[in-house]
């Protein structure tokens, strides 16, 4: 099994980028190996789930149907502590699942996955 970090740093102003980052973290997963899913700048703001339920890619494939299926199955997601507070996204505004990281632990992961960038 090996480890994959997703790093993403698209919002809803770009679903299709957004969208496909959680579908190979999905893809990943299925395949049994370790999955992280790291949101940094405008990613943020799909930790609110309301708005994440919206984004949609071209192909009809939905965010939150990856995101549940991640966070059911036991992949981390992980959220810019900078990005969020610039966002005025706090750790109580995180949906299950979804906890604060910061860029010492997006350097470490890094250091020990397959890295994806979206």
């Amino acid at each position: 099994m090996s480890k994959f970090l997703f790093v993403l740093t698209r919002g809803p102003e770009d679903p299709t980028r957004a969208v496909r980052c959680f579908q190979f973290a999905k893809i990943a997963k299925d395949k049994g190996h370790e999955v992280t899913v790291f949101l940094v700048d405008d990613a943020v703001y799909l930790t609110n789930l309301a708005l994440a339920e919206r984004v949609k890619a071209p192909t009809g494939d939905e965010l939150i149907t990856y995101w549940k299926f991640l966070v059911d199955r036991g992949a981390a997601i992980l959220v810019c502590k900078p990005c969020a507070e610039t966002r005025l996204v706090g750790e109580d505004d995180l949906p299950p699942g979804a906890k604060i990281g910061t860029g010492m632990t997006l350097i470490d992961l890094a250091d020990q996955s397959k890295v994806f960038t979206f």
